[in-house]
């Protein structure tokens, strides 16, 4: 692995919590929405896991349940925790690109006529809006619940995002007229 993918850094952070079995990742993606904001996936994750250990970045201890089981348990390295850290820095300094897919549609818009382009995009503002609720009602669970700082973070951020979008849709539908 020569350099840590932004669903390595997200599976090393789940392994910074502590030694899990890959399912229990599995069960810590699911529960926690990560598939909305990292790449990872059950096939993902056991793919990860090798390459990380075969980089020195995680450690495997494998133990026999009292079924007679194998089990795998796997746990960040010192090495894994640097290259974390590292890759952390690097996330929290760079903007990066994002791609939006609704600029496809933004780009090819004259395509439509008028009236079905300002429908279209009537209903990805609603979208929007729910999706903006929807992300207040988790912050609000996630007050209720003592949640840290960090972990709220991923839920007030899409928010800001959201509402930005939500204005600039507005801003656009008023260029585009009726």
């Amino acid at each position: 692995m020569k350099r840590l993918t932004d669903a390595g850094a997200a599976l090393l952070g789940l392994l910074s919590e502590g030694a899990k079995h890959p399912y229990q990742i599995e069960k810590d993606v699911r529960e926690r929405d990560m598939r909305y904001w990292t790449d990872l996936s059950m096939s993902s994750i056991y793919k990860l896991l090798r390459k990380c250990e075969r980089a020195g970045l995680v450690k495997r201890t494998n133990m026999v349940s009292p079924q007679n089981r194998l089990r795998v348990l796997y746990a960040i390295s010192r090495k894994g925790r640097k290259a974390l850290a590292k890759k952390l820095e690097a996330l929290l300094s760079d903007p990066g690109h994002i791609k939006w897919p609704v600029d496809i549609g933004i780009a090819n818009c004259g395509i439509l006529p008028r009236k079905t382009a300002r429908a279209a995009l009537e209903k990805y503002r609603a979208g929007l809006e729910e999706r903006a609720r929807c992300y207040g009602e988790l912050q609000k669970y996630l007050r209720s619940a003592g949640c840290p700082p960090h972990r709220l973070g991923i839920a007030e951020r899409p928010v800001y995002l959201l509402k930005a979008e939500m204005k600039w849709v507005d801003d656009y539908l008023g260029k585009l007229g009726r």
